[in-house]
């Protein structure tokens, strides 16, 4: 997250009320449009919250027994296709019409047949940026300099 000069600045002056009034104010939830030229669309994405991504994650999670232990596994994959489902605000993946075009049960499904998977990795690595991945914080120290 890189801060501008000034911002910093306001930063390392802020007391305690400007913290607690910003924390308290309005939560915006960070957005991008993506451009998929090989389709001739664009997808807008927005960040999820912890329990969104923990659904998908717990929706993708096949369990099996090996040697007497319970092994979970995720299908990266379908859990990909389930970040950019539930992440996209200008169109309806689950749309019956758009999942009969390619005989898909669900927007997953439909996601999985028709992006490739270069295209579906960097949606969904979107979504996760989006949502507060591979965010550099910065240290007070950082800030100074």
């Amino acid at each position: 997250m890189s801060i501008k000069k000034e911002e910093q600045d306001k930063v390392l002056a802020m007391k305690e009320e400007d913290i607690l009034a910003k924390l308290m104010g309005n939560e915006d939830i960070p957005t991008a449009i993506i451009q998929v030229p090989r389709l001739g669309i664009e997808i807008h994405l927005q960040g999820l919250k912890d329990a969104q991504i923990n659904n998908i994650r717990e929706e993708c999670t096949k369990k099996k027994k090996e040697n007497g232990k319970w092994i979970r596994e995720v299908n990266n994959t379908e859990f990909d296709a389930g970040l950019i489902v539930e992440a996209t605000t200008n169109f309806n993946w689950n749309n019956p019409e758009l999942l009969k075009s390619k005989k898909a049960s669900d927007g997953k499904s439909y996601i999985m047949k028709r992006l490739l998977p270069g295209e579906r990795s960097f949606l969904a690595n979107k979504v996760l940026e989006l949502s507060g991945f591979n965010d550099e914080l910065e240290e007070k120290e950082d800030i100074k300099n």
